[in-house]
C-alpha cells in the first residue's frame, strides 16, 4: 500500500520542509517584508502629509472665510450707513422744501385773503351804492318825490348797523 511506504520517507520530507521553510522565511525576511515595509511606510507617511496638508489647507479656508465674513460684515454697515445717510439727507431736504413751500403757501393765502377782504370791502360798498340807489328809487315811487341821496345813504347805514 502506498500510504504505508510514505513513512519510511516522511522524516526526509520533514527535514526538506524545514529547510524549504527557513529558506522562504528567510528570502521573505530579508528581500520582501523590507521593500513591503518601505512601500507601507511611504504610504503612512504620504498619508500623513496629505492629512497635514489638508488640515493646512481647511485651516486657511476657515481663515479666508472669516475675513470674507468680515468684509462682508464690514460692507453691510458702510451700506447701511450710507443708506442710513442718504435717508437723512431726503429727509432733511424735504423738511425745507416742505417749509419752503408752507411759506410760499402761507404767503400766497395771506395775499388771497387780502385780495377778497378787498373784493368784499367792494362789494359791501358797491352793495350799499346799489341800496341807497334803490331806497332812493322806492322813495320815489311810493312817495312821488325825490329824497336826498344822504338821506338815502343814513337810512341804509341805521338798518345795515342793527
Amino acid at each position: 500500500m502506498p500510504q504505508l511506504q510514505q513513512i519510511d520517507t516522511f522524516l526526509s520530507q520533514v527535514v526538506w520542509l524545514a529547510i524549504a521553510f527557513v529558506v522562504l522565511f528567510v528570502v521573505l525576511r530579508t528581500i520582501a517584508l523590507p521593500k513591503i515595509q518601505a512601500t507601507l511606510e511611504a504610504r503612512r507617511d504620504r498619508i500623513e502629509g496629505d492629512l497635514d496638508r489638508a488640515q493646512t489647507l481647511r485651516q486657511e479656508a476657515e481663515q479666508v472665510l472669516a475675513e470674507y465674513e468680515a468684509a462682508m460684515a464690514e460692507g453691510r454697515d458702510r451700506a447701511q450707513s450710507a443708506i442710513r445717510d442718504a435717508v437723512e439727507d431726503a429727509k432733511a431736504r424735504a423738511a425745507q422744501a416742505h417749509e419752503a413751500l408752507a411759506g410760499r403757501l402761507a404767503e400766497d393765502i395771506r395775499k388771497a385773503e387780502a385780495r377778497i377782504e378787498t373784493a368784499r370791502a367792494e362789494a359791501v360798498g358797491n352793495i350799499r351804492e346799489v341800496a341807497v340807489d334803490v331806497v332812493q328809487a322806492a322813495a320815489q315811487r311810493l312817495i312821488g318825490g325825490r329824497i336826498a341821496r344822504k338821506s338815502a345813504a343814513d337810512a341804509v347805514d341805521a338798518v345795515a348797523d342793527r
